[in-house]
């Protein structure tokens, strides 16, 4: 019998569920990643951050990355490291999605939660620091349409951004994703391919 590791894409034709965490700084490609593979592979795309956006729209709270962030220590400090994982696990295990993408790992638990799926990938992707801050302005996301480029520079040492580099070294697979769209697709397709 061959142990062979399978491939997201033979995982899924023999109909079983694939996780792709995707890791990242702030503007390095994620969520374009996360886009591509959903629409190329039939996925559904989950982020972490969509726990703490409905609490804060529940909560009327303006939807800037100070408010994840300060929600996000807040929930951890109160109720534990993993309580923003598991409460995502619950929603990926309730979806029958097939292909199932989360966009954002950025904490251990994070990442503990993706492997505790059978079939999972990981996957970091990096860019330079010029190219994901023009990113982030021209995206506009989380009130960083006007944001300097020092300002930026300020959140790669953000709660949510510290560990990031060190995660990386878990990840199966690293992008360099610092030239157009159709280098960053090529890889995805290696990846999920291979």
């Amino acid at each position: 019998m061959c142990n062979k590791k399978l491939t997201p894409a033979e995982v899924v034709k023999i109909g079983k569920r694939v996780v792709i965490g995707l890791m990242g700084k702030i503007g390095s490609g994620k969520s374009e990643a996360s886009r591509y593979i959903a629409e190329k592979y039939d996925g559904r795309v989950f982020r972490f951050s969509d726990v703490l956006k409905d609490i804060l729209q529940r909560l009327n709270l303006e939807l800037k990355r100070e408010n994840f962030i300060a929600l996000g220590s807040a929930l951890r400090r109160e109720f534990g490291d993993g309580v923003i994982a598991w409460a995502l696990k619950r929603d990926i295990l309730a979806s029958e999605a097939q292909v199932v993408i989360v966009d954002g790992v950025r904490y251990p638990e994070e990442v503990e939660m993706i492997r505790s799926f059978e079939n999972s990938v990981l996957i970091y992707i990096d860019a330079s620091p010029e190219v994901r801050y023009q990113r982030a302005v021209k995206r506009g996301e989380k009130g960083e349409a006007t944001i300097s480029y020092e300002e930026f520079l300020k959140n790669d040492s953000a709660e949510t951004e510290k560990r990031i580099a060190e995660l990386a070294k878990l990840a199966d697979y690293r992008i360099e994703n610092n030239g157009p769209l159709e280098e960053l697709y090529a890889a995805l397709d290696r990846i999920l391919n291979v």
